[in-house]
């Protein structure tokens, strides 16, 4: 009995080890492409992590008139502010989404949200972000972020999103 006992013991004992070395093998984290400063500056400046990359939506920053596409001075303002934050940490490559509600036909919101993507383009081209590194699209009414039901719902709807996806 003892030698079954003692076989029983070593045999739970291997597969005690067995279960702890497996339980180490995890696989690695997906290393990020950006460093830690890059990380705090683009939370600081209102970026959040997606699936895409970093993403900024300008609802509450950058918001557009109907059938606008033309910048406010705070806007401007804004635009700076974000883009020598980015520049400082060395972030330059970035995706600029415009955006429209749902008024209106496709084909207009279509060219009017490629026209709000570029003069955010544009203006982050003058606070030194190097212009061919920013990739513009209009995506017209096909991302709402809100319901196109109310009038404020729209409001935010007219907006540009910006998606940082490596320093």
């Amino acid at each position: 009995m003892p030698f079954l006992f003692k076989q029983f013991r070593l045999g739970f004992l291997a597969m005690l080890m067995l279960g702890l070395l497996a339980a180490c093998q995890s696989t690695p984290a997906k290393k990020s492409p950006f460093n830690a400063e890059q990380v705090a500056t683009l939370t600081e400046q209102g970026f959040v992590q997606t699936d895409e990359g970093w993403e900024l939506s300008f609802t509450d920053k950058l918001l557009f008139d109907f059938a606008a596409s033309s910048l406010t001075a705070p806007s401007r303002v804004a635009i700076q502010k974000i883009s020598a934050a980015l520049l400082k940490v060395g972030i330059t490559h970035m995706r600029v989404e415009g955006h429209t509600d749902n008024e209106g036909a496709e084909a207009l919101n279509n060219k009017l949200s490629l026209a709000r993507a570029n003069v955010v383009a544009d203006a982050m081209g003058v606070a030194g972000i190097p212009r061919n590194n920013l990739i513009v699209k209009g995506l017209g009414m096909s991302k709402p972020v809100a319901s196109n039901a109310t009038k404020a719902g729209q409001a935010e709807n007219r907006r540009v999103t910006i998606i940082v996806t490596a320093p």
